[in-house]
């Protein structure tokens, strides 16, 4: 939107630069989506369009295995992060100390992710072997196995990874939020839950979108934490970077990438496209509202 303050071409000038930037930052993806429709492959001389390689790729059940995981851990990673990060972001709203709480959230995003992967691995190895000696004193056998590696242990990775982005991204949306909107609620009856539910989460819940699928979005395409703590199942990642380290960058392989980068484009550029048309949408009738009444 445009105030009655700034020039037409600065806002057209503010808008090119933008797009620019995003243009240049995309380009590297959009020349990978462009491969990946060439039946020739990367570098050669003849362009001919073409679906085959990505029928190739939905044809491999060993990557349609993978894919059907990583849903998993995804959808998981999602059930779990998102909702310890609204919570989080209300307790640093009323909590005395924020600054340790932040850099106690944000810690996660300073370690590398191929020593935090390392750290995890470690610790859930000795965790698992503490337990089960722990069970074999007590002689009972239902300890076994609680942390070995597999699909547990890399929800718990990807949740360590994931948390810091969703805490910040709905406590941005959640600074919009007065806390007196609550009292109110609660001094007219209702529980925490009801006022949480009808009027807080009405006004974070594009926050809470985007969080889930920034979340998502990771989850496909984190590579070194769930190679090292995901045991024996496979991911999208980790077989597209296997088949690279193998083979090279075949046409399925551009096919793999160029999937990816079309899947998370249509779901950032499908939540922008809702995020503003809403935003529009309620700014029309805001202003229909402010709009003083004609009296017949």
């Amino acid at each position: 939107m445009r105030d009655d303050f700034t020039s037409f071409w600065g806002h057209r000038l503010k808008w090119t630069y933008l797009l620019g930037v995003v243009a240049a930052l995309l380009s590297p993806v959009f020349y990978v989506i462009v491969i990946s429709f060439n039946e020739h492959g990367f570098a050669a001389r003849i362009y001919e369009f073409t679906f085959d390689w990505y029928r190739v790729v939905f044809a491999d059940k060993v990557l349609l295995e993978s894919l059907k995981w990583t849903g998993y851990l995804a959808v998981a990673t999602v059930a779990v992060a998102v909702p310890m990060g609204v919570l989080a972001a209300k307790f640093y709203r009323r909590t005395q100390r924020p600054v340790p709480f932040l850099v106690l959230m944000l810690t996660p995003l300073f370690a590398p992710a191929d020593i935090m992967a390392s750290g995890l691995l470690v610790y859930f190895k000795h965790l698992n072997g503490a337990i089960e000696a722990l069970g074999d004193s007590f002689g009972v056998g239902w300890l076994y196995g609680w942390f070995e590696l597999g699909f547990m242990t890399a929800v718990i990775g990807l949740v360590i990874y994931t948390l810091p982005y969703v805490f910040v991204i709905i406590l941005i949306t959640m600074s919009r939020y007065r806390d007196q909107q609550t009292e109110a609620a609660r001094s007219c009856g209702a529980t925490a839950w009801q006022a949480f539910w009808h009027v807080e989460f009405p006004q974070i819940r594009a926050g809470v979108f985007s969080a889930c699928s920034f979340v998502t979005i990771l989850s496909f395409n984190e590579t070194t934490r769930t190679a090292l703590l995901k045991g024996g199942f496979d991911t999208f990642s980790n077989v597209l970077v296997s088949q690279m380290l193998n083979i090279g960058m075949s046409g399925e392989s551009y096919a793999m990438a160029g999937m990816m980068s079309i899947l998370s484009m249509v779901v950032i550029g499908a939540i922008l496209i809702y995020t503003l048309a809403r935003t529009e949408r309620l700014e029309r009738r805001a202003r229909a509202m402010a709009e003083p009444s004609m009296s017949a």
